[in-house]
């Protein structure tokens, strides 16, 4: 299903980013306009080859009951790995289907990483101009050309809803860039997660990942990566107007990268469905940590806690005279407010 394509543009410049912990608005649904492939099937052309996947599968051994005292964290299911000796050292129901939110963008951008060069210059489509305005957005405009670094920028900072449909639809098409996500995590040896969109955005029952697959995915991005590691530690950058589109200020939403000085990245979500999620990473010491929580209302207390809490099972001290106290999380019973 497509967006219905919206008559407002976004002024020049304007970025549109909820609150961390506000989610985004509704996503109109209409009929799917006909695929890249399916239009060059008519035009009597082969399609286009299919994209690469990274081959790193990833295993985290459980080594959990080795370790005690973790924080008591609210939320429906989370995981914490030391990601330098591929070990679990915390998990709640790690494997439990839930809806990923933007963490899909995990994978959006790993995908894009693996097949374009950075400097290849993207179309922006109607479909990826057509996201409304409270969602979290660059506020991309119809025809406008941005490189695939700089929709990155988009996606791993402000969480762009409209980047990422612009990476997808103005690359290989909805349909191919949403299969080789799929791909990539076969590739990746996981089982849990299955991709429908790039955005994560509407909540859509077919589109499921969990705790464990969230860790693994941003793990092979950040290992593979550079830019990857660069962009989702980036707190503010400035996309410069060019010939080909306008300026874009932009600021990562993701807040464990202001509260938490260990905090390298990554990448936060929510919807009504997936509630607030938060995947993150921290290094201390040369120590490598990847924390998730899913559905946890307190995502980057918990998250800080989380962590803190792991840096002392590797013998490091404490930040903070206490572990950062993180009571459960209430019901989900809270008033619907716009959605990223």
């Amino acid at each position: 299903l497509f967006v219905l394509l919206l008559t407002a543009v976004a002024p020049a410049g304007t970025v549109y980013s909820a609150h961390p912990s506000a989610p985004t608005a509704r996503w109109h649904l209409a009929a799917r306009p006909p695929t890249s492939d399916r239009l060059m099937e008519e035009a009597g052309q082969p399609p286009t080859p299919a994209l690469r996947t990274l081959v790193d599968p990833i295993h985290f051994t459980d080594a959990s009951t080795a370790f005690r005292g973790a924080p008591v964290l609210g939320g429906s299911s989370g995981i914490l790995v030391d990601i330098d000796r591929n070990i679990i050292l915390w998990a709640a129901n790690a494997h439990g289907p839930r809806a990923p939110a933007s963490t899909t963008k995990l994978m959006t951008s790993l995908v894009a990483l693996e097949n374009f060069p950075l400097d290849q210059q993207v179309t922006v489509t109607p479909l990826a101009a057509a996201r409304e305005v409270v969602e979290t957005r660059m506020g991309l405009r119809p025809n406008e050309k941005l490189t695939v670094k700089e929709l990155l920028s988009g996606m791993l900072t402000v969480s762009a809803n409209d980047a990422a449909d612009a990476m997808a639809d103005g690359t290989v098409g909805m349909d191919r860039f949403v299969e080789a996500m799929n791909r990539q995590v076969t590739a990746l040896g996981l089982e849990d997660t299955h991709f429908t969109n790039p955005v994560g955005f509407p909540d859509d029952p077919q589109e499921t990942s969990s705790a464990y697959d969230l860790a693994a995915i941003a793990t092979a991005a950040y290992r593979n990566y550079p830019l990857f590691r660069e962009l989702t530690a980036t707190h503010d950058m400035y996309l410069p107007p060019t010939s080909t589109h306008q300026g874009y200020k932009l600021h990562n939403i993701n807040r464990l990268l202001d509260i938490y000085p260990a905090a390298i990245g990554s990448k936060s979500g929510f919807t009504d469905n997936a509630g607030p999620c938060l995947v993150s990473m921290a290094t201390r010491n040369g120590h490598h940590l990847a924390a998730v929580v899913l559905n946890a209302q307190r995502m980057f207390d918990q998250s800080r806690a989380l962590l803190e809490w792991g840096f002392t099972q590797e013998g490091l001290p404490a930040l903070y005279p206490s572990p950062v106290p993180t009571p459960p999380a209430p019901p989900l019973a809270a008033p619907r407010r716009p959605r990223r």
